[in-house]
């Protein structure tokens, strides 16, 4: 199978792109590590900037990609897997492109899917009822405070909608002074900006942010689901002074097990996004709430290596290609 991994830079790659890239061509597929910024169009074609994984030549984390790179046509791949984000001033244009090139050729996660419910917005979409904290998502700071105000003796996170590995995620205790100020900053202070400008200089400033009610937890599971299945699992422990379980702010991490409920909830998770062509996801519990579903290069199987576990790599992404669509043409995007 010809096989494409679209990350960010081709001058640096990370754990999972180096462990994902010797994987699959140590299996005898063809590996073709590629820049998601790179994608151009010219007439029906579609080209990216990308040299080939081979399976006698190592990929390394934290190293530039080891081969020689080149433009290459990308409608001859029979899949391709969406590793970073494009980057924030070429991201409507690139995901245009991959949109259109998804109607050519299968994605590990379909573009659409990916849109969708790569952040928090639409979380409540795929997490059945109950398994969700109460949760606001919105841009306005009027009604982010009003809904505060409505239980000001529980404590709240604040978090933005499309932000990763913990970044700008705090907690509102009650009687906090920062509370307001932290609401405020998180939809762009507004009310500020209008104040002293009556809108006319800066225009709409408005950010979107989300407001959930805080869960008491030691301890988060990592879970990484394949084809709508969990398939390997850790335990992210939380630092005594944090509040987020990202092993980026000090969450140690530990084999572990799920039990029968959150095996359930988590296929259940699986399923929906199973619906919407998301086929390999990670997802953060602590049993009963879902608080994260990450589509975009997750981490998860990494992370045994690190704790000396056997690497269960080939045999996930063997399952994640059979549960991969064949290749189709017919509406292709011309």
């Amino acid at each position: 199978m010809r096989v494409a991994l679209l990350i960010g830079s081709l001058a640096e790659l990370d754990t999972c792109h180096a462990l994902y890239a010797n994987a699959l061509a140590a299996d005898g597929h063809e590996v073709w590590v590629g820049s998601v910024n790179s994608l151009s169009a010219a007439g029906g074609e579609l080209s990216m900037t990308a040299g080939r994984a081979e399976p006698d030549q190592m990929v390394n984390a934290g190293a530039p990609f080891p081969g020689t790179t080149r433009r290459r046509d990308c409608t001859d791949l029979d899949l391709v897997w969406v590793l970073n984000y494009p980057h924030p001033s070429v991201q409507t244009e690139t995901w245009q492109l991959l949109w259109r090139l998804n109607q050519q050729v299968p994605f590990v996660n379909d573009v659409v899917g990916i849109l969708m419910f790569g952040n928090k917005t639409n979380l409540d979409a795929v997490v059945p009822a109950g398994h969700l904290p109460r949760t606001l998502v919105s841009s306005s700071f009027d009604e982010l405070w009003a809904h505060y105000q409505r239980a000001p003796e529980q404590t709240w996170v604040l978090k933005p909608t499309d932000d990763d590995a913990g970044a700008d995620v705090y907690l509102l205790k009650p009687g906090d002074s920062n509370n307001r100020v932290l609401l405020q900053s998180m939809t762009g202070n507004t009310g500020v900006t209008e104040l002293l400008t009556k809108g006319s200089l800066m225009g709409l400033r408005r950010r979107y942010c989300a407001l959930q009610e805080y869960v008491p937890h030691t301890e988060e599971k990592r879970v990484i689901l394949v084809g709508g299945r969990p398939v390997a699992q850790q335990a992210h422990r939380l630092a005594p002074d944090e509040h987020r379980g990202n092993t980026t702010h000090r969450a140690s991490c530990s084999e572990t097990e799920l039990t029968d409920d959150e095996w359930q909830l988590c296929e259940q998770v699986g399923e929906r996004l199973m619906r919407h062509g998301i086929r390999f996801a990670g997802i953060d519990l602590a049993h009963p709430y879902v608080f994260e579903a990450n589509l975009v290069n997750p981490g998860g199987l990494d992370e045994r290596l690190t704790l000396g576990l056997p690497d269960l790599t080939p045999d996930v992404l063997r399952t994640l290609l059979k549960e991969a669509p064949a290749r189709h043409h017919a509406g292709a995007v011309r």
